[in-house]
């Protein structure tokens, strides 16, 4: 292995300290904090590509899950609510006291991580991120045995997601990165040019970003990327109170890699003069959200200052709301394993 580093960035209230884990493979390098299994740095030719805070404070007193990896649920449960054999269960309303979102208050992104020191992956290097999310957090029933991966291979950045519960639960988590590839000391992502392979995306109701019911095709509206065109071109039509996206993609998933023995599907190309990258994933959709909300936060590294539309997230995941379907995938029972890996690869 390249280049591991352990860099101490401060103490988290609770007394636990807090590093930087850094790893490289000569094309690339990041950085994962145990807090939050945060990804904090993506280096790629001298340039670092995803936001972050020079400080622990930053990640404290930040919003937005800036590189925080978000579970048990990424995105919005309406109501809270969860079915499991006939019985409703209520999660934290964290959002607007009308929802729940990414976990709750305490969820993953603002956990103390076991890191793992200099491991590789059959060779590669690798960052091993472990935590135990116990019966109750936020709601929700049964104890979790969780790991995510970071594993720098050739071009790419993989990130392997596994859990394991005792009790039926749902699980959904993603990584919340946001992404300038111009670097994220570079004003916007307007200019960048995207490609989304999905037909349709999930609707939702302006004022609340909760789902409606319908899956609209994309032709002919705002959210079409089946073509490249770049993220700023239809941003003001997107139906939001303000401009930009915040929406999940139904993924086409008409081509797919295997990594590991996983099918990958082709979830979006993002590009920019000074690179590419493509996404991969195994879950069904990919969320894009512009950084809207950025702007008002702590300065991120090298005291840039924050602005609106600043980066992107590329948050891959199951439908917002699905555990509104009993039969819904984000459930997990105690007689399966959670695995599922996304890759950003650089060109």
């Amino acid at each position: 292995m390249n280049g591991y580093k352990k860099e101490f960035m401060g103490k988290l209230p609770t007394g636990e300290e807090i590093y930087s884990h850094t790893v490289s493979n000569g094309q690339i390098s990041i950085s994962v904090l145990d807090y939050g299994a945060t990804l904090h740095r993506f280096v790629h030719n001298g340039t670092d590509i995803v936001c972050g805070y020079d400080t622990l404070e930053g990640y404290l007193n930040g919003s937005g899950c800036v590189g925080g990896t978000i579970g048990r649920y990424a995105n919005r449960i309406t109501d809270g609510k969860i079915t499991i054999d006939g019985l409703d269960i209520y999660l934290e309303k964290n959002s607007k006291g009308i929802c729940h979102l990414h976990g709750g208050n305490e969820g993953f992104h603002k956990k103390y991580w076991y890191v793992e020191d200099g491991l590789t992956h059959e060779g590669w290097p690798c960052i091993c991120c472990g935590l135990i999310s116990y019966a109750g957090e936020s709601g929700y029933p049964g104890r979790m045995h969780i790991s995510v991966n970071y594993i720098l291979k050739n071009r790419s950045l993989i990130i392997d997601y596994r859990a394991e519960t005792t009790a039926t639960t749902v699980c959904n988590m993603t990584n919340h990165s946001y992404f300038n590839l111009h670097g994220f000391d570079k004003p916007g992502i307007a200019d960048h040019k995207l490609r989304i392979f999905a037909d349709k995306y999930t609707e939702v109701y302006p004022d609340t970003l909760l789902v409606t019911g319908n899956r609209p095709f994309v032709d002919g509206t705002a959210f079409d990327f089946r073509e490249e065109k770049t993220i700023g071109e239809d941003m003001d039509k997107t139906g939001l109170a303000y401009p930009g996206y915040d929406h999940n993609f139904i993924l086409d998933r008409k081509k797919q890699e295997v990594f590991e023995g996983v099918k990958l599907n082709l979830a979006a190309v993002c590009k920019v003069p000074e690179r590419k990258m493509t996404v991969l994933t195994s879950k069904p959709c990919m969320q894009v959200y512009t950084g809207n909300f950025l702007g008002n936060g702590p300065d991120f590294k090298g005291g840039v200052k924050q602005q609106q539309h600043h980066a992107v997230c590329f948050e891959t995941q199951f439908e917002p709301n699905d555990p509104a379907d009993p039969n819904g995938k984000s459930y997990l029972t105690p007689d399966k394993k959670y695995r599922h890996i996304t890759v950003y690869r650089i060109d």
